[in-house]
């Protein structure tokens, strides 16, 4: 519950019954007390989402990165080492932690790490304490990477509720990229099809074994035109467009981030709706919900 977190978004009717909801609160920062265990009872799961995810503010101090993704994800494991052994633990991370994603390339799960910021590295960090804990403690716990997360109700600062307010009131939409014939491309994928490859996951992932969760890749130019053409049934103009050059205007960041998803799909997955729909079907739901973002 930082800055980015609001507990309205599992009170909302239209995503939880509140029946089935029970909301514990701690921080991860410290270690889960006895008297939290008693509060969350027995577990048979648990999707470990908790984190800092902003690069900018990763730039500007990486502190709370380190605390919240490295030190608390320990604390979440010496609580499953201690009180929930058998607890089937998915830790949820990025394709960040690769860096840079080479034309044509798409990383493996088992590829190195070459974490371009102080974000990305903490969450490679993660991956490393959950991996020794699998490993050391035999525990049941995997790591499952995902790409650019949309959905409804996201927090304004990413790059979809951001172009979608943008476009509405008529300001300059903000794109990483040099032209329009160079621009940063990114995989995205819908919150739907990543909670679906989730449950997909709990009863087949392998202990210590790393899977990845992948979207569609797009520039941020041709999502921003899927943005517009819902919005006001057109492309974006020239002049609606601002670029911002990298890396000497955003350093720490990549231009390309990619994974490959063939570990997955042999296992049986794919994604259930595709990209467009769903960028489309999240573009109108803010429109017509405008205290999330407008």
């Amino acid at each position: 519950l930082n800055y980015a977190g609001d507990l309205n978004r599992i009170t909302d009717s239209e995503v939880f019954d509140p029946k089935r909801v029970k909301f514990v609160w701690h921080d991860l920062r410290a270690p889960i007390s006895e008297t939290t265990d008693k509060l969350i009872g027995k577990l048979d799961y648990c999707v470990h989402f908790a984190a800092e995810s902003h690069v900018d503010k990763s730039l500007e101090d990486s502190i709370p990165f380190v605390m919240s993704n490295v030190v608390g994800t320990a604390n979440l494991l010496e609580y499953f080492k201690h009180y929930q052994p058998e607890c089937k633990v998915l830790i949820f991370s990025t394709d960040e932690v690769f860096g840079s994603a080479p034309e044509g390339v798409f990383f493996k799960e088992s590829d190195s790490f070459k974490p371009s910021n102080p974000y990305a590295a903490s969450k490679a960090g993660e991956e490393m304490i959950a991996y020794s804990f699998a490993h050391a403690f035999k525990l049941p716990i995997s790591i499952v990477r995902s790409m650019n997360i949309i959905g409804e109700r996201q927090h304004p600062e990413k790059f979809l509720p951001k172009t979608i307010k943008a476009i509405s009131n008529n300001q300059k939409v903000i794109l990483h990229g040099r032209s329009k014939n160079d621009m940063a491309s990114r995989c995205w994928i819908h919150a739907r099809n990543v909670a679906d490859a989730l449950l997909f996951l709990l009863d087949r992932a392998e202990r210590g074994e790393f899977y990845h969760i992948i979207g569609e890749e797009r520039t941020v130019l041709e999502v921003g035109d899927w943005i517009c053409e819902v919005l006001k049934k057109r492309k974006l103009k020239d002049d609606e467009i601002e670029f911002v050059e990298d890396p000497v205007e955003r350093p720490g960041y990549d231009k390309r981030y990619a994974l490959s998803g063939e570990k997955l799909a042999k296992m049986g997955w794919h994604p259930p709706v595709d990209l467009e729909k769903s960028l489309k079907k999240t573009v109108k739901w803010t429109l017509e919900h405008p205290q999330w973002n407008l």
